[in-house]
């Protein structure tokens, strides 16, 4: 197919032209995203993206290239996209590792960690009480449908007390403890994750 019938079908919507679109060009482009990310579930989303986004922008789409040049060259743009997101990832890791490490000192510091445990308590009494029971029983390593089922309400209702809960948390030790802000969100991320 010419590049203009290749545009033509797809900014119709035509699924079979995206359908043959994908067929021959999938394995090419998870090759060439395979070479630059050495991560097989990255590589394939890589490419998952760039047919979501063909898809997606189909009705502007205009090619000054051939397909293959154009495909390949949105495969590019993704993996930059990709390593730009992993090195912000890395980034919040290490910051929340150097955090973490200052809290594990701290708490041989008796006093810093009881500062941080009465000002956790004192944001938990602010909280409506259904809220401070989901989260309590969170920590308590329940899954949100056990919480559900014991406070006699929806999941989603757990699952938004526990968001609601982490933001007034959050809003809290940032105030109080600014330097430990990143140490409490993660702690507070790993409690709601199922």
């Amino acid at each position: 197919m010419t590049n203009t019938e290749w545009t033509t079908l797809l900014q119709t919507g035509d699924p079979h032209a995206y359908g043959d679109l994908y067929r021959r060009y999938w394995k090419l482009l998870y090759t060439h995203a395979r070479s630059r990310v050495d991560d097989d579930a990255a590589a394939q989303d890589i490419v998952q993206d760039v047919f979501v986004r063909v898809w997606q922008k189909r009705q502007r789409l205009s090619l000054t290239t051939s397909m293959e040049a154009f495909l390949l060259g949105c495969v590019k743009m993704q993996v930059l996209s990709y390593y730009k997101k992993e090195k912000v990832r890395q980034r919040v890791i290490e910051r929340a590792m150097q955090q973490l490490d200052i809290l594990l000192e701290a708490g041989t510091d008796p006093v810093r960690e009881a500062e941080l445990d009465r000002s956790l308590q004192l944001a938990l009494e602010d909280v409506p009480e259904k809220m401070r029971q989901s989260f309590l029983l969170r920590c308590d390593n329940r899954s949100i449908r056990e919480i559900a089922e014991l406070l006699g309400i929806a999941e989603q209702t757990v699952s938004n007390n526990l968001h609601e809960v982490v933001i007034r948390l959050r809003k809290k030790i940032t105030q109080e403890h600014p330097g430990e802000y990143l140490t409490c969100l993660g702690l507070f991320l790993s409690l709601l994750n199922d």
